[in-house]
């Protein structure tokens, strides 16, 4: 438990002072529930919200979801707000109007006003930033807000605020220490963020039935992929028939994002656009959608950089298969960092199966963090472990150069972390989401 910090409001700190004092406020980093950021919410004059509001929960493909929608609507015309974490490069990312990140002046002002509004309630460094979010894009006045879950659904900060428009994409294994140990314990974690009479998009064929059980509890419109609205996509082309509607629609899937997340988008931007959802339009958004460390290929010294967050089983065997549908001449070479609450034999064995070799990469100043030695002993484990003496983001870079070719293929994956650590090394920027509309 950390001592709590003084209280302080004074306006005059920088962005990086803040989010210091941020990371001191609340005794825990991860406090689920929703009574403490309801009185700052309302304190805020942020409840009842009165903008539309689109949220995504799941376990994988929460970000392709929200950038697929943002892109989509941005096209029709709409103002977006996007919310989605944790950031690579700096905190500014959460938080983005129109697809460009907000100012740290707007994301200070709107420190400044929870400030002060939450009273004698500590919050999260979480809560802070999701309530910013809601604060900028009200203050903003954007057409509707796309916010991504943090950690489960009914009791993330998200949640405090009722979406119009709910998305629920894959489930899996995570976070089992707070939301439960099988999926059936899980499924109605994320479904929670579904309201009454509003639709509920889901973009999997098959969910466990305490989902559905759930959604019928809540009273929300489920719009299951498979019954109620069609997707069939491979790596490069989607077909997919929305709810309420006989045509069929083509698209080409963006780069490294799997088709049937947006599918998803497309489905939800459908129900908010109705008959005004233009395919040409959404085509052309898709055609320049770039999804940061979603499988975004960079090529550097004439090798293949692949980098993704791929921080659970389930997301890293999808990254695997992805490698192997893509085979290249030379070798595939692999560094992964993660925290010590997933399940690492599963994600090295996941991994085994789609390089030659791998290291492991520490992540420096993350309580969290898994050591990179136990990292390693597992990748030794499953046969793939690279001898290596050394595990910061400048020494296995060096080690990932020396020891492959022209023509061979880098991956780093794992944690946000470990990613956005060789990202700043390299002083790689993030692509653009979205081509201007």
């Amino acid at each position: 438990m950390r001592s709590l910090p003084t209280k302080n409001r004074m306006p005059d700190r920088t962005l990086g002072e803040w989010l210091r004092y941020l990371e001191q406020l609340h005794p825990v980093d991860i406090d689920l529930g929703l009574a403490r950021v309801r009185i700052a919410a309302e304190n805020l004059h942020l409840l009842p919200y009165d903008l539309d509001v689109i949220t995504v929960a799941g376990t994988n493909g929460k970000g392709s979801v929200v950038y697929s929608s943002e892109a989509i609507l941005r096209q029709h015309g709409k103002r977006t707000g996007r919310y989605t974490s944790p950031h690579l490069l700096t905190f500014n990312e959460r938080i983005a109007v129109n697809g460009d990140p907000v100012s740290d002046e707007q994301i200070l002002e709107a420190f400044t006003a929870i400030e002060a509004a939450r009273g004698d309630v500590t919050l999260t460094y979480f809560e802070f930033a999701t309530l910013a979010a809601f604060w900028i894009f009200k203050e903003q006045q954007v057409d509707v807000a796309i916010m991504e879950v943090g950690l489960g659904g009914r009791l993330d900060a998200v949640n405090v605020v009722d979406a119009n428009l709910a998305v629920i994409t894959a489930i899996d294994l995570d976070h089992q220490h707070w939301l439960g140990d099988t999926v059936e314990k899980i499924a109605p974690e994320k479904a929670a963020v579904a309201r009454y009479g509003c639709p509920a998009v889901l973009a999997e064929p098959s969910y466990p039935a305490t989902l559905f059980a759930t959604l019928e509890e809540i009273g929300a419109q489920a719009l299951h992929a498979g019954e109620h609205w069609f997707w069939q996509s491979d790596a490069q082309a989607l077909s997919l028939r929305l709810h309420g509607s006989e045509e069929t629609l083509s698209f080409v899937v963006p780069d490294g994002l799997r088709g049937g997340n947006v599918a998803a988008a497309i489905q939800v931007c459908a129900c908010l656009l109705g008959p005004a959802l233009d395919e040409r339009l959404t085509a052309r958004s898709l055609a320049g959608l770039r999804v940061p460390a979603r499988r975004q290929i960079i090529h550097i010294a004439g090798r293949e950089l692949l980098l993704d967050v791929a921080h659970n089983p389930a997301a890293m065997q999808a990254m695997v298969d992805y490698l192997n549908d893509r085979p290249i001449a030379g070798q595939t070479i692999a560094a992964l960092g993660l925290m010590a609450d997933k399940d690492l034999a599963s994600m090295a064995s996941a991994l085994a199966t789609g390089v030659d070799g791998a290291c492991a990469l520490a992540i420096p100043g993350i309580d969290r963090a898994a050591s990179p030695e136990v990292i390693w002993q597992a990748l030794d484990d499953v046969g793939v472990a690279i001898p290596q003496g050394e595990f910061s983001a400048e020494a296995v870079w060096t080690q990932l150069l020396a020891g492959s070719s022209a023509g061979d293929r880098l991956v780093v994956c794992g944690s946000f972390h470990s990613v956005a650590g060789i990202m700043s090394l390299l002083k790689l920027e993030l692509p653009s989401a979205s081509d201007e509309p």
